[in-house]
């Protein structure tokens, strides 16, 4: 018989034992980190949760803060231009901020659902673009029943449904329209109703002249600085939209599209003379009433390419002196002032009933090489804290009917929103050591750097909780109640629209 091996039956039981304790060991290790993976995970959805809650309050403070106007004390052009300088925000989020905040104050249910936490903010953004009084109820519930990227697809189609819905041919060509009319405030409202593919091309057209084109008048050694789209945000830009809807996407501030739009009409005036003033526009004031200091007002926007100064005497009865253009709309003497900076003026003498007895020949208040070098000096607007580079207008510290030389040592250039601050809404300016210096209601304007950001993160986060104390907030209050199932976009989009139906057809009953 063979000898047989002996098996060490000691060595077996003590691999298995280490066996069994790597498997413990593991199992254990797993256990701990699905608890730690569940703490910190419930952990992260209530702090979002709670900053969900901290957000409708500032957006609250945001709406009412803009609805004061506090924005424009300091010179700011609109809310989302402020919050730029003060927050730190990059001025598409300012906008957008501001939009959401607006469209809240007419949706009391998302308010509240963002109040207490139960939706987010991404959500609540897509549902202010395309939620009606009709459709808020169901917005909300799909929002509680989708993720953000889903529901922003929701907005997205139903939006599309609203524009284009319900439009026949004859319709469209009936509504295809353009029209002026005069604001009770003095302003001028030109609006144009064009279908989708003219108004694409407008559109562009405009994007295109307040983006990438070069002020009139600007020469061609000017340096180009990098657009700064937070310098004139839009004020009033109810509309604005954020990035997340291409179809309403906006690259450029309202104010800079005014600015482009007004651009675009005084090219063609000019023609192929890009050096001169567009001749078509002419206004007609009083020499004494230009020369005189009212106190301004609101008045219309034009681009006066000629003015003509009368000799004779404004109306000695005490009422306000006023220029008008040629088709009879009125300005005021302040806004005169402001477009007899920089364009061509023509003296005409007339006689007591009006008629004219001799007519200048026309100059031009900035000449070429004179606009070439200041254009070199001031590359952006003057005004404190100004960072605008397109349309600026050339300024006179000593306005030329009062004698002010046309010379670099008496001029400045400023963006039409603040050159209108100086001639129409109380700032004035004045050279002290070679620079322009801005005063309003005797005060020094100064560009003031924003305070420094100080937060005790730890001591904001027990705020935050300790502000949201009244709402019940854990760490499945906003859960989203998506089931994983495929979701037919077409039959949540057509009760949308089945629900703005029936509110207007109850409407008009």
């Amino acid at each position: 018989m063979g000898q047989g091996r002996g098996v060490d039956v000691s060595s077996l039981a003590g691999d298995a034992a280490a066996a069994n304790k790597d498997v413990a060991a593991a199992r254990a290790a797993a256990i701990a980190r699905r608890k730690a993976h569940a703490a910190l995970g419930a952990r992260i959805a209530e702090q979002a949760y709670q900053l969900d809650a901290a957000m409708h309050r500032l957006l609250a403070d945001l709406r009412e803060f803009d609805a004061a106007g506090y924005w424009a004390d300091a010179g700011a052009t609109s809310c989302a231009s402020w919050l730029a300088w003060r927050v730190g925000w990059d001025p598409g989020t300012a906008r957008e901020h501001v939009r959401v905040a607006r469209a809240l104050g007419a949706l009391p249910r998302v308010d509240a659902a963002l109040r207490a936490g139960r939706l987010s903010y991404s959500k609540v953004r897509a549902i202010t673009r395309v939620a009606t009084p009709a459709t808020e109820a169901a917005l909300l519930d799909d929002a509680s029943r989708t993720t953000a990227a889903q529901l922003e697809l929701i907005c997205r189609k139903l939006h599309a449904v609203q524009r284009l819905g319900g439009q026949s041919a004859r319709d469209v060509a009936a509504r295809r329209t353009v029209s002026r009319r005069e604001r009770d405030d003095g302003m001028a409202v030109i609006e144009a109703v064009l279908p989708a593919d003219e108004a694409a091309v407008v559109w562009a057209a405009i994007e295109r002249a307040a983006t990438e084109r070069e002020p009139i008048g600007a020469v061609a050694d000017e340096p180009k600085a990098t657009a700064d789209a937070g310098a004139l945000a839009g004020a009033g830009a109810a509309t604005d939209v954020s990035a997340g809807t291409p179809q309403t996407c906006v690259k450029a501030a309202p104010v800079r599209r005014v600015d482009g739009l007004v651009a675009m009409a005084q090219a063609v005036l000019r023609g192929d003379a890009p050096s001169r003033a567009p001749i078509e526009v002419v206004l007609t004031i009083s020499r004494d009433a230009l020369a005189s200091v009212g106190d301004g007002g609101v008045a219309a926007e034009a681009s006066a390419g000629t003015i003509a100064t009368a000799s004779r005497p404004s109306d000695a009865s005490g009422s306000p002196a006023i220029g008008c253009f040629a088709d009879g709309t009125a300005v005021s003497a302040e806004t005169a002032r402001r477009l007899a900076c920089d364009c061509g003026v023509v003296a005409m003498t007339t006689d007591a009933a009006g008629n004219p007895l001799s007519v200048g020949r026309r100059t031009r208040s900035i000449p070429a090489a004179i606009a070439r070098a200041l254009a070199r000096r001031d590359a952006t607007c003057r005004f404190p804290g100004c960072t605008n580079h397109r349309f600026l207008a050339g300024h006179h510290l000593t306005h030329w009917i009062h004698g002010g030389e046309t010379a670099l040592a008496n001029l400045c250039r400023l963006c039409p929103t603040h050159h209108r601050y100086v001639h129409e809404h109380g700032y004035r300016v004045e050279l002290r050591d070679g620079e322009p210096v801005f005063f309003h209601r005797g005060r020094e304007v100064h560009a003031e750097p924003p305070r420094p950001r100080a937060i005790d993160a730890p001591r904001a986060w027990s705020a935050i909780r300790a502000a949201n104390a009244d709402v019940a907030i854990d760490a499945t209050t906003g859960q989203c109640a998506w089931d994983g199932l495929p979701i037919d976009y077409g039959l949540v989009v057509d009760d949308l629209a089945r629900l703005e139906r029936g509110a207007c057809t109850a409407g008009a009953g």
